[in-house]
């Protein structure tokens, strides 16, 4: 329990960071990165801990869920951040596209 409790404090310092850097910061993409092994070193040890047969503690496994959930949503907004910004970009892109075309015509 105390790996995962560790890991879990490692998945909010991550998301924190995430959640201030700047998308087009190159770092971002190794935070991100460094944020998808940690979450799946959190699933194999949640996975161990409900085979667990011997583990009880229903305010553990509850507060778990309560993380899971938390992370989720928090990841959930980052993706929505970052898209949206994606989008913007590819939009702006277009419009400059046009804007050369028809400067190419004159």
């Amino acid at each position: 329990m105390q790996a995962l409790d560790e890991l879990n404090s490692q998945l909010d310092r991550l998301l924190a960071a995430v959640e201030q850097i700047a998308a087009a910061d190159e770092k971002s993409d190794d935070l991100v990165s460094e944020l998808q092994v940690k979450v799946e070193e959190r699933q194999l040890l949640l996975a161990e801990l409900l085979a667990d047969e011997s583990m009880d503690d229903r305010n553990y496994l509850e507060h778990q869920l309560m993380l899971s959930n938390s992370f989720t949503q928090r990841a959930l907004a980052i993706q929505s951040q970052r898209l949206s910004l994606l989008q913007a970009g590819n939009k702006s892109k277009r419009q400059l596209d046009v804007y050369k075309s028809i400067d190419a015509d004159r």
